[in-house]
């Protein structure tokens, strides 16, 4: 074979392919945010369909805040939309069932059975199932309006409750619709309401005696048009639960004596807040800062060590409220209060004599009239 020199191997046609340049190959990048999103679907997926929550578990409240940034933006919206196949960018999301959500408000603790499951720290304090049925009936009560000038009414109703909620006044059922009168309180399916006038009576074309009545009703409605006996027939229906609220707590029903009806009750313990007079300036600046705790005796005695114990920031504390727990567990009563201010909790770190840390709990920065206001209507609903 002859030799090559360089001109023929640069006018051999091979040449040309071999100096060719290579095509470049493509590489497809992956946006950094399909991958972000992709973790929150992931973990949703290993929490069977739970959301993300703010939790005390770092990754779990990371995923939280990303997927609520992604929510609060309309163009992650769109930009992740295609692979949103849980519906998890929707923020009125209801198909995640298993999703656990914190309580807002004191229908969400009565309607969320799971407080008071097993499994759960809250177990057997009592039956609330049938709130659902009596929430939804209510629903479907077409004939309450939004009551006028409700502002002279709401006063009345906070005061039941607080009268209620000290023991002032008791929930007791209704044994006949002679007991239902102007300027009294009923409760009907869960609701708390006031019968301001009832018309002259008259005989229906059952031979019956009826009045027509006016009804305010604490959730701000009113009707206007109800009649006695379908009133009557609501409180006495067992499933509607309905009751009536005493006038004070020495009132004579049937003849018993307030001896009689007091053994009918046992107090499990005293449900109390109490503030901080520590001098600490890190904790005195805090002018909104509550304990709210549980003792099963007196509290006085529970809080006298107050200076030597790290749950009462080792400084005297003191007495704002106390409320007296009877008929259920004054524990697990604490405990439903605990997760109602769960989101307005502290922490608060306080060295003990041998230098150690303590983180006492129950702290919370909250003002005391929302305190009093739910631990009141919580009580109220629990003696329905």
């Amino acid at each position: 074979m002859d030799k090559l020199n360089l001109d023929d191997i640069f006018l051999d046609p091979i040449f040309d392919e071999l100096i060719a340049e290579m095509p470049k190959k493509q590489v497809k990048r992956i946006d950094p945010e399909f991958e972000k999103f992709q973790e929150i679907v992931e973990w949703v997926r290993i929490h069977d369909g739970k959301e993300p929550e703010r939790s005390h578990d770092m990754t779990e409240r990371k995923l939280f805040s990303r997927l609520k940034g992604y929510r609060d933006k309309p163009e992650m919206i769109k930009k992740l939309s295609e692979s949103d196949e849980l519906n998890l960018l929707d923020s009125q999301n209801k198909v995640l069932e298993n999703s656990k959500k914190s309580p807002k408000s004191l229908d969400d603790i009565l309607n969320d059975d799971t407080f008071f499951e097993k499994k759960d720290k809250i177990d057997s304090m009592l039956d609330l199932s049938r709130y659902k049925r009596t929430i939804i009936a209510a629903d479907k009560y077409s004939v309450r309006k939004r009551a006028s000038h409700f502002e002279r009414y709401e006063p009345l109703f906070k005061i039941i409750q607080k009268e209620i909620a000290n023991g002032t006044r008791k929930i007791i059922p209704v044994d006949t619709e002679n007991n239902i009168k102007p300027g009294k309180f009923y409760i009907d399916n869960g609701i708390l309401l006031y019968v301001l006038t009832v018309s002259n009576f008259y005989e229906d074309k059952h031979g019956h005696r009826n009045a027509k009545l006016h009804l305010i009703y604490e959730n701000g409605t009113e009707n206007k048009g109800i009649l006695l006996r379908s009133f009557a027939s609501n409180l006495f229906d067992k499933t509607r639960h309905g009751r009536m609220v005493t006038e004070v707590i020495d009132d004579v029903m049937e003849g018993t004596t307030v001896e009689e009806r007091a053994s009918e009750y046992f107090t499990t313990g005293y449900i109390y807040v109490v503030r901080s007079l520590s001098l600490n300036p890190e904790i005195s600046k805090y002018h909104n800062l509550y304990k709210i705790g549980f003792a099963s005796r007196n509290v006085e005695r529970r809080i006298a060590n107050a200076e030597n114990e790290a749950t009462y920031l080792y400084a005297p504390v003191k007495i704002v409220a106390t409320w007296e727990i009877q008929n259920f567990s004054g524990r697990k009563l604490e405990t439903v209060i605990h997760q109602r201010f769960e989101d307005k909790q502290i922490q608060i770190s306080v060295p003990t004599a041998n230098g150690k840390i303590e983180n006492p709990k129950e702290w919370y920065l909250v003002s005391f009239d929302e305190i009093e206001k739910v631990i009141n209507d919580i009580i109220k609903h629990l003696n329905i």
